[in-house]
């Protein structure tokens, strides 16, 4: 007993110093920490007061308050000194409580005196109120609190009682900027028993959650009103709200650029293998994982990677076939692991297979070994997160053959007959100015328009119709302009240091920003009736995206940007659908309550035999000079055999599309099936995800 009365008198002697406590508080907040951070947290800046910091370290390891991890370097705070903090803070909060006066739990952790002169620098700094109106909230607000039954108050609660007064008087200007963004605790409760049974857990939920933060900052903060109103009415949809204000969606990669260039870090990166001019194919491989990698972190959407045959047949030397499939193959499965979050955008890689190009013989070798390593790629992974586009003509049975067989395992595999635009899987250009050969660029898109939304109003009245869409392209533009200028602000800032002009990666030239029209199919059905034949549907199609290219042309020009149309997959189609069932019926939106308006045009075999449905398509993706991506539905053809002749006659008539299937992935096994089903046929499993190829 004496000598455990004597230890305790020696930790209380040891914690009896506030910069022991705070070293404790420090850890205890922070985690593991070396030396040197420790030091600097604490307030130990200058040389002089090294020993003196050193000391009290010293008396807390002693203690078994602090252990040292000798292997990292690094110093915790112990289970013991865990103890030691919380009866330290219980005991605080009692004196507290005892002594009468009201005091507020902050978020460091600690409790100090209520001082009203906090809520008046807010007011002023935060929301940029003027000092004598700040002060008549302040002075409103201390009234309120100290009636408030409670021995503390936290900082949430005194935001909230100010922010409500804010409201009363009509100030919701300055309500917003000073509003606290994020999720109310049942949200987060609910946020992780829902992603426990998913897929990618730990990172969906970490996204989700910083998601809603950054989603409420946009809307509050960064972007006009008048756009926010229009998000939140439904007629216009901003997608990737978590990331909208802090990196791009689509970026295209020049690879061709590398060998000459070598990438800049800019001083960021610390962690990662530099990227010099490639000096043999493995070199050239690992600096394509390394730039997928850190990309990943920096763009939302997808990356795309161009020039790959030429990039990588200066390094084929003397590689057989099979050495260079499995150099390509272990790339793929490096990228992919570096890549595997449902949060992280597609990679696409871009194989440009021209006629003359493949005479060469290394050109011919690394389309070969591309195909074949990609095949057992798609042989491995459930959910593919790198695709492919082929610039092709395709002629050849053997590719063709292999083509089909990556498809049916559920690949992602899109073809391209135009030349000179490099088109993303997604369906983006590079380029809305077909004129301008563009290398490495950024583009922003993740604004759709309501066009179902826009019918409905304009009572069958076509010329009203695009009279609306028109205005209503002016909110959508607005909004891009102003994410083109948040983007610029980011990139400056060091925030996203590969995508600056000095990292050797990205060209100088201007982002394009591209407008979605979402639900063109319904909004002419709405306006004109549901059996239109093709040629008069097409007609419409071509007169309402004419009426938003000159929009978007008219407003570039004032505004020295390029402006495009696209009509791409986004998540726009369901919410849209939704809100307008309930503002217009069930019975107006039909099946597009539950499977989403129309964006990508979705047509079958029998649908490229008619001509006049074959030449309206071409003239469609045509007109759309950002993007779009039609969807060839192979979900009904019984055998390999049919869809590959479906494939061949497609791309012999269409100049962009991918394929279209629905495929059942068992959670279990991991064993993918064509077709939606219930149960696995491997393991019997009812924990079936079932997913289309192109919502993957």
């Amino acid at each position: 007993m004496p000598s455990a009365t004597r230890r305790v008198k020696t930790i209380y002697s040891v914690i009896a110093s506030s910069n022991r406590l705070e070293i404790i508080r420090i850890l205890n907040s922070k985690g593991p920490l070396s030396y040197s951070e420790l030091k600097a947290l604490s307030g130990f800046k200058s040389k002089k007061e090294s020993g003196k910091f050193a000391y009290h370290l010293r008396k807390l390891v002693r203690q078994m308050l602090v252990s040292l991890n000798k292997s990292e370097r690094k110093y915790a705070v112990t289970s013991l000194g865990r103890l030691i903090l919380n009866l330290t803070r219980q005991i605080e909060e009692q004196s507290i409580v005892e002594s009468g006066k009201i005091y507020v739990r902050t978020s460091r952790e600690r409790m100090e005196e209520f001082n009203t002169d906090k809520i008046l620098q807010s007011l002023v700094k935060e929301a940029g109120m003027p000092v004598e109106e700040a002060q008549k909230i302040t002075s409103e607000a201390e009234s309120r609190l100290y009636k408030f039954p409670t021995s503390y108050l936290t900082s949430p609660l005194i935001r909230e009682v100010v922010n409500a007064i804010l409201i009363e008087h009509g100030y919701e200007n300055y309500r917003h900027k000073l509003t606290r963004l994020g999720l109310p605790i049942n949200d987060i409760t609910q946020l992780i028993n829902n992603t426990a049974r998913g897929i990618e857990a730990v990172d969906s939920l970490l996204y989700q959650t910083s998601r809603a933060a950054f989603s409420e900052y946009l809307l509050l903060n960064q972007i006009p009103r008048d756009v926010a109103d229009a998000h939140i009415q439904g007629d216009i949809h901003i997608s990737n709200r978590g990331s909208w204000g802090l990196k791009p969606d689509t970026v295209f990669v020049d690879l061709s650029s590398i060998p000459k260039k070598g990438i800049s870090y800019n001083g960021k990166f610390l962690f990662s293998p530099r990227i010099n001019v490639p000096k043999n194919i493995n070199e050239s491989f690992s600096s394509m994982s390394v730039i997928s990698s850190l990309l990943s972190k920096q763009v939302s959407e997808e990356i795309v990677f161009f020039n790959f045959i030429e990039y990588i047949s200066q390094y084929v030397e003397n590689k057989t076939n099979t050495e260079l499939k499995e150099i390509i193959y272990n790339t793929f499965r490096s990228i992919s692991q570096k890549t595997s979050s449902l949060v992280e955008p597609l990679i696409t890689i871009y194989i440009s297979s021209k006629e003359n190009d493949m005479k060469n013989a290394d050109m011919a070798k690394v389309k070969k070994t591309m195909l074949d390593a990609y095949s057992e790629y798609i042989d491995n992974v459930p959910i593919p997160n790198i695709a492919i586009v082929l610039q092709t003509n395709l002629s050849e049975e053997k590719e063709i053959n292999k083509i089909t067989n990556i498809i049916a395992k559920a690949g992602l595999v899109a073809f391209l007959k135009e030349e000179n635009a490099i088109t993303a899987y997604s369906g983006i250009k590079n380029s809305i100015n077909k004129k301008r050969n563009t290398g490495s660029i950024n583009i922003l898109h993740s604004v759709s328009v309501n066009l179902p939304r826009l019918a409905y109003e304009s009572n069958n009245d076509e010329q009203y119709f695009r009279a609306r869409f028109a205005l209503m392209l002016q909110t959508a533009i607005s909004a891009l302009a102003e994410r083109r200028n948040i983007i610029e602000d980011m990139i400056r800032k060091g925030i996203t240091p590969l995508l600056s002009q000095n990292s050797g990666l990205i060209s100088s030239e201007k982002m394009p920003l591209i407008i979605n029209l979402t639900g063109l199919e319904e909004s002419v059905e709405i306006l004109k009736g549901s059996k239109l034949q093709d040629k008069n549907r097409f007609s419409l199609y071509k007169k309402i995206i004419e009426t938003g290219t000159k929009v978007c042309g008219e407003e570039g020009e004032k505004t020295n940007a390029e402006f495009g149309l696209s009509s791409i997959l986004t998540d726009a189609h369901l919410r849209f659908a939704r809100l307008d069932a309930d503002k217009y019926g069930r019975a107006a939106t039909s099946n597009a309550e539950e499977d989403g308006y129309n964006q990508s045009m979705i047509f079958t075999i029998d649908n490229i035999l008619n001509q006049d449905f074959a030449s309206g398509i071409n003239s469609f993706i045509n007109k759309m000079n950002g993007g779009c991506a039609p969807l060839l539905d192979i979900s009904k053809l019984k055998s390999e055999k049919n869809i590959a002749d479906a494939i061949t006659r497609t791309n012999k008539s269409i100049s962009f599309f991918k394929c279209s299937n629905i495929i059942s992935i068992c959670r279990s096994c991991t064993r993918k099936q064509v077709g939606e089903l219930i149960k696995c046929k491997d393991c019997n499993s009812t924990e079936i995800l079932v997913m289309k190829h192109h919502k993957i």
